[in-house]
Parts: structure tokens; C-alpha cells; sequence
């Protein structure tokens, strides 16, 4: 399985839980205490399963930090932490991995240097290290986690069968944070320019109310320069590209154009332009 048999702690209230992060719209996942127990080196570990979830991302984002609590002595040589996401049954890929880590005894390690976008559901875990040896005491078995293992250091990309569930809990945790405008870098420490907010939509040109012509060209404009645009005629569901000014011709009866733009980053505007007219029969003289 993997692993040295795994111990019962005496009470998990003992666990030194690190607290969630309160800065900003970033979000903890996962938990750190002083660990007692073993396992074996040379695995991929990954928390399947926690109470509350609390080791899936709860939201698209970017992992901008992990931390791992180091305990007096077996300490691991060649830690990483690694995403998976879930793909049934105990399918699970790996989506991303962090540069290979030699935590310092007996204190909370924190990286920074990783950068690894998510959806939301994904799952943190551990590959176990290198060392070849079982004296690496870094889990705790607790109530209400499941997780999945297998031996070797599977890269990002790669899909695997993965033994399990088995009752363990890993010591590692994540700082998620936003990325609001899709760029693969956390808003909060990451992102030197953050542009969240979608661009407007005006139509600064349009045909009469009421017209006895079946062709209508629309102009229209977006508040944020660089913005490319998609139409929409009579409620489409699908918008489709287009550029200012815009041909179309349509047969007589009432009819709605729309437009919305897209800034160069993919903020799209909620609230598409509309402009309505009518197209009236040509009397037969």
C-alpha cells in the first residue's frame, strides 16, 4: 500500500491546524499540524476526500503558495506538492507540480515559487520525496479523509489509477488565490496589472425607429481600447464576431440588434448594447 502502518493520533484536537487565510479574497485549502506518522518515500499522495472539502479549491484560481509542517526528525528530501484533478472511479491527472522542496526540521515550511492555475474541485497533495527510506513521518490518520496513493513521481499531463480510498491525512495546505482576468497569475501577489472590469458597449449609430429599408448599418464603440466586438440579431443565443460598422439586412417586422464588446484580457460586457426597429411594408404604387 505504500505506506508503514499508520497510527491512530491520540485526539486530533492535539493537531496544530493552521488558520485560514484572512487577507483579501485568498482562500486556504488543506491544513498543516506536527506530524507523528510514516510513509514510505517515492509516492504520489493525493486528499481524495476531507471534511467540509477543505482540501479541493473551492473556486477557479491560481495555487500561489503551499506549506508543509516539518516534524524533529525523518524529515522528507525532495518534497512537492502536486494538483490532480479527479477524473472518476480513481482515475485522477496531475494538473501541476511544485519544484522539488527539503523542508527544515521541526518548522512550518512556506514556498512561494510556484504558479499553478486550477479549477475549482482540483486536489493538493504530496509527492513523498526522493529519500529511500520509511522513517519519514509526515501524515496522521483522522475521521472523514480518504486519500488516494501510488508509487512514482507522475509529471502534469499524466492520468493514473491511483490505489484507495485509505483513511490518511495529509499534512500540506495551499493558498488559492483569484484571477479575476484569466491571465494564469494570482491577483493579490502575482498580478502587477489586475483588470477585472468589463468594458461598456454603445451604439452611436443605427437606423430610424421605423424604415422602409431591409438594410441596417450599425456603429458602435467600447469603453476599453483594443476591444474586439460579437452581434446578436432578434435574441440569438449565440453571439457571433463582428466589426463597427455592421451590415445586415433582415425582412420587414420589429427586430432587436445587439452588440457587446470583449476587452483584450476576455472581460465581456453583462450587459450587451440593444437597439430595436421596424421595417414597415413598401406601399405598391
Amino acid at each position: 500500500m505504500g505506506r508503514l502502518a499508520i497510527a491512530l493520533v491520540a485526539a486530533l484536537g492535539l493537531l496544530a491546524v493552521a488558520s485560514a487565510s484572512t487577507a483579501g479574497a485568498a482562500t486556504q485549502i488543506g491544513e498543516t499540524f506536527t506530524p507523528s506518522n510514516t510513509f514510505q518515500s517515492g509516492w504520489t499522495a493525493i486528499q481524495s476526500s476531507s471534511p467540509m472539502g477543505q482540501y479541493a479549491a473551492p473556486s477557479p484560481g491560481v495555487i500561489t503558495s503551499w506549506s508543509f509542517e516539518a516534524s524533529a526528525s525523518g524529515v522528507p528530501q525532495g518534497l512537492k506538492l502536486k494538483i490532480a484533478r479527479a477524473m472518476g472511479g480513481n482515475d485522477f491527472t496531475i494538473i501541476g507540480q511544485s519544484p522539488e522542496k527539503n523542508p527544515v526540521p521541526s518548522a512550518l515550511n512556506t514556498y512561494t515559487d510556484v504558479r499553478i492555475p486550477v479549477a475549482a474541485g482540483d486536489l493538493i497533495g504530496l509527492y513523498m520525496g526522493s529519500v529511500d527510506a520509511n522513517t519519514i513521518d509526515f501524515v496522521a490518520s483522522g475521521a472523514g479523509y480518504g486519500e488516494h496513493e501510488e508509487e512514482g513521481d507522475f509529471q502534469p499531463g499524466t492520468t493514473i489509477a491511483l490505489a484507495g480510498p485509505f483513511n490518511i491525512h495529509l499534512d500540506v495546505s495551499a493558498i488559492l488565490e483569484p484571477d479575476c482576468d484569466n491571465d494564469g497569475f494570482g491577483d493579490e501577489t502575482q498580478d502587477s496589472v489586475v483588470d477585472c472590469a468589463a468594458p461598456e458597449t454603445t451604439i452611436t449609430k443605427g437606423p430610424k425607429h421605423k424604415t422602409k429599408k431591409k438594410r441596417a448599418t450599425f456603429e458602435f464603440t467600447a469603453s476599453e481600447p483594443g476591444s474586439t466586438f460579437e452581434c446578436a440579431l432578434d435574441g440569438q443565443a449565440a453571439f457571433k464576431p463582428c466589426t463597427s460598422p455592421f451590415t445586415l439586412k433582415v425582412k420587414k417586422g420589429k427586430h432587436t440588434f445587439e452588440v457587446r464588446a470583449r476587452d483584450p484580457v476576455g472581460n465581456v460586457d453583462g450587459s450587451p448594447a440593444a437597439d430595436d426597429w421596424k421595417v414597415k411594408k413598401r406601399r405598391k404604387k
